[in-house]
């Protein structure tokens, strides 16, 4: 017998230790596993609206459906897939940092805001009435060769010579039933004497009111009228250049109705060619028009240029 307390020998068990062979497919079945987990997806970039979509959505109410603001002016949307009004949201004028010439005169040009036909409003000058012609039908129009567009396209340092004050200014070619160009205005074939008519806009409020009566196309008598379009009131200046002498009791702040004489057709500041300069602009919001000053009625900053289609009076 052993005696108590005496440790009994126990046999002790030897320590494997796996092959290379075993650890190499432990590690593999490991990054087989952790292969097999799928990182989340990382957040997608905020994507944030167009601009342009969300100034149209702040201020539709402001400029009606299909409209988007540009400063004061409501630039109209075209319905999917027609095609984008004549001129696009840009015009071009007449030689760069000169006052815009009459319409249809040729010559350098850069660009500058312009208001186009909206896309309800018919393209066809025959469904419009203008305030010189038959009532029945549309006037003839002219393509001009300006003389400050000769001018200006001429090499420096032969201009002053080559077109003095008081030079001709002719048409090319007939007059047509369509205008050239609705940019900035139209010119319209007249008749020395012949009776410039006030009209009433589309959507006008009230009667007009001259604004201004002196040199500018010529003789010219610009009127001013309220127009609403859009649930919104805007002032739009129809100018008549180029008249041989403005109508009886036609002076700043008088106030005419449809039909009234704005003027008789001349040939001022035209020599030789007998026509009518029609042209809209738009007043921008906050702008006013200085009493006596005819550069506002053409700056930029105060009137944008507007297509006639859009505020003339359909037949």
């Amino acid at each position: 017998m052993r005696a108590l307390g005496s440790s009994q020998a126990r046999p002790t068990r030897a320590t494997v230790s796996p092959s290379p062979l075993v650890r190499g497919a432990a590690a593999s079945a490991l990054v087989l596993a952790l292969g097999g987990l799928d990182d989340p997806e990382p957040p997608g970039p905020a994507v944030a609206p167009p601009a342009a979509a969300h100034d149209a959505a702040a201020t539709g109410a402001l400029c009606g459906p299909r409209a988007v603001p540009e400063g004061a002016a409501c630039i109209p949307l075209p319905a999917p897939g027609a095609p984008l009004p004549e001129g696009g949201a840009v015009a071009r004028f007449g030689p760069a940092g000169a006052r815009p010439g009459p319409a249809g005169a040729r010559g350098p040009a850069q660009a500058v805001e312009h208001i186009p036909r909206r896309p309800e409003r018919p393209a066809s000058a025959a469904a419009y009435a203008f305030p010189i012609g038959a009532p029945d039908q549309p006037p003839g129009f002219l393509l001009v060769e300006d003389a400050a567009a000769q001018v200006g396209a001429m090499p420096p340092g032969t201009q002053a010579a080559a077109m003095p004050p008081g030079s001709p200014v002719a048409a090319i070619g007939a007059a047509r039933p369509e205008p050239p160009s609705w940019t900035r205005g139209v010119d319209i074939a007249a008749t020395r004497g012949e009776r410039v008519a006030a009209l009433k806009l589309e959507g006008q409020e009230g009667k007009a009111e001259v604004a201004f009566v002196g040199e500018l196309f010529g003789v010219t008598v610009a009127t001013v009228h309220a127009v609403r379009a859009a649930e919104r009131v805007r002032k739009v200046v129809v100018l008549h250049g180029h008249l041989d002498r403005p109508g009886p009791g036609v002076v700043a702040g008088a106030h005419l109705e449809a039909g009234d004489v704005v003027g008789y057709a001349g040939d001022s500041g035209s020599p030789g060619l007998v026509r009518l300069h029609l042209e809209a602009r738009q007043l921008r919001e906050g702008a006013r028009l200085s009493d006596g000053d005819p550069k506002r009625l053409l700056d930029a900053a105060v009137t944008v240029p507007c297509d006639l289609r859009n505020v003339l009076p359909r037949r």
